[in-house]
């Protein structure tokens, strides 16, 4: 259904002008008197994100309060703070502490078994069909290839956790929206964020070591595995910036796998 065919079906009234992303279709309204999200996924992979969300049970995320076959009836947070803000503006441990903290939230065990996801093998495909191009595409995937042959602590994972995907309630503190929905090694959620808040910042001198160390501390990871997920994942990141016609920041993301890679 469409969002204006849910605003119906939920009793919804609409408080801001709708949002189209590539994957979804988002609506602030309201619902019994509070703000809400709407958010109707376009893709098979966002509907994985929204059974994923439902399953966290507002746990570490944000809160479910409705939810259909690709639709979702959100619990809506703020924008400010932001944790890309405090990384940009001289606060990246203070960001990078809160983005563990969410991640423990996503990660820590549920009585209930999860959804049906697909593991981090799928996940890599693009990298694979990119590795024939040599330099940094063949090594990120072959420090992938021997990450997921041993996976270690598989759980749910986010897929996406970054920066602007940890936002902040007044009443619950920092929160998960938007996951991708996958099985696989905990690690792997840390990864995206050593690329992140961007590619530039990502590529900032001692960066990557400083978070690094810091992310395996809060986390409780080992760090130099840690530095092989972000070597695959950057890989796989310029994988998919290539596909996208996005040649700069493909050699951005190249530029931060081999720095995780020189690290090792």
């Amino acid at each position: 259904m469409s969002l204006d065919a849910y605003l119906t079906h939920w009793g919804l009234t609409p408080d801001g002008p709708a949002i189209r992303t590539p994957s979804s279709d988002l609506m602030p309204v309201q619902w019994r008197e509070r703000p809400a999200m709407l958010k109707v996924a376009r893709s098979v992979e966002e509907q994985r994100g929204n059974d994923l969300m439902v399953w966290l049970d507002g746990q570490g995320v944000a809160q479910v309060f409705r939810h259909g076959s690709e639709a979702l009836l959100l619990e809506r947070l703020e924008v400010t703070p932001s944790l890309a803000d405090w990384a940009l503006s001289g606060q990246d441990d203070r960001a990078t502490r809160v983005l563990c903290g969410a991640a423990a939230g996503i990660h820590s065990a549920r009585a209930q078994p999860g959804p049906n996801l697909p593991d981090l093998t799928r996940w890599f495909r693009a990298l694979g069909q990119a590795q024939g191009q040599g330099g940094a595409f063949a090594q990120g995937w072959a420090t992938a290839q021997a990450l997921l042959v041993d996976p270690q602590d598989v759980r749910p994972l986010h897929g996406d956790l970054h920066h602007g995907n940890v936002l902040h309630s007044p009443e619950r503190g920092w929160l998960v929206i938007d996951p991708k929905g996958l099985i696989g090694e905990r690690a792997f959620d840390f990864a995206n964020m050593l690329c992140n808040p961007t590619l530039e910042h990502a590529l900032t001198l001692g960066r990557l070591e400083q978070q690094s160390a810091l992310i395996a501390r809060e986390a409780g990871l080992d760090r130099a595995r840690l530095l092989a997920w972000v070597g695959a994942y950057a890989a796989l990141s310029a994988a998919w910036h290539l596909e996208d016609g996005q040649d700069e920041l493909a050699q951005q993301s190249l530029s931060v796998s081999a720095l995780a890679h020189s690290l090792l």
